[in-house]
């Protein structure tokens, strides 16, 4: 091997020789000492490159171009969260489930729409026929306990709070079992309009005697 400024190839094997690895191949390489820090060509890559110079050892031309090592940072353990309900997988669900409905439009508008508009004809008729004379009298006990002790007033809150519990509920069932909750609402509107047609009768009865 005849190593020199021009970067002439690099043997292997020669005795006597100084011993290093290529910088970019690792291919194990020798040249004579006395080219110690001039140019030479590795014969596996044809990479051109400096040869270690004795003098200053053989460590650098051994292992080039290897990453610093960094000591990993300790790791220091976390106190485990305190776990409320407000924290819990249930509540996500609902929270979402929340969201999501409340972007989504109503499935029984119409439906819920009538309920309301037979749920006020019946606390009109209702409420006509109990100032009309004591023959009438309400006939649901909650409904005359509200009636009874708030008037008017408490009956429309008792009535309408029952209205828009069927509504919340026929819409939640609707939303997963399409056609339920419609029949639920209807139902609903089918007794109150039964309701409405009794009172209208009998306050017709009381206007002909």
């Amino acid at each position: 091997m005849e190593p020199d400024d021009e970067g002439r190839e690099m043997d292997t094997g020669e005795a006597g020789a100084i011993s290093f690895s290529c910088a970019r191949c690792e291919a194990r390489l020798t040249a004579p000492a006395a080219k110690g820090g001039k140019q030479g060509r590795c014969r596996h890559c044809g990479t051109i490159q400096i040869i270690p110079d004795p003098a200053a050892g053989y460590a650098l031309a051994e292992s080039p171009l290897m990453p610093p090592v960094v000591a990993p940072s300790p790791v220091i353990p976390l106190e485990p969260a305190r776990r409320t309900w407000r924290g819990s997988s249930a509540w996500g669900v609902v929270s979402s489930w929340l969201h999501a409905s409340a972007r989504e439009r109503t499935a029984l508008e119409g439906e819920s729409v009538a309920l309301i508009l037979l749920s006020l004809a019946d606390l009109m008729v209702t409420y006509h026929l109990l100032r009309s004379g004591p023959g009438f009298y309400e006939s649901n006990p909650i409904a005359q306990f509200f009636f009874a002790r708030w008037n008017i007033a408490g009956m429309a809150v008792f009535k309408f709070s029952v209205v828009g519990f069927v509504v919340v509920v026929g819409e939640v069932v609707e939303r997963s079992r399409p056609g339920l909750g419609r029949f639920v609402v209807l139902v609903g509107c089918i007794a109150s309009g039964a309701v409405v047609c009794y009172g209208l009768k009998l306050a017709l009865g009381a206007i002909v005697d």
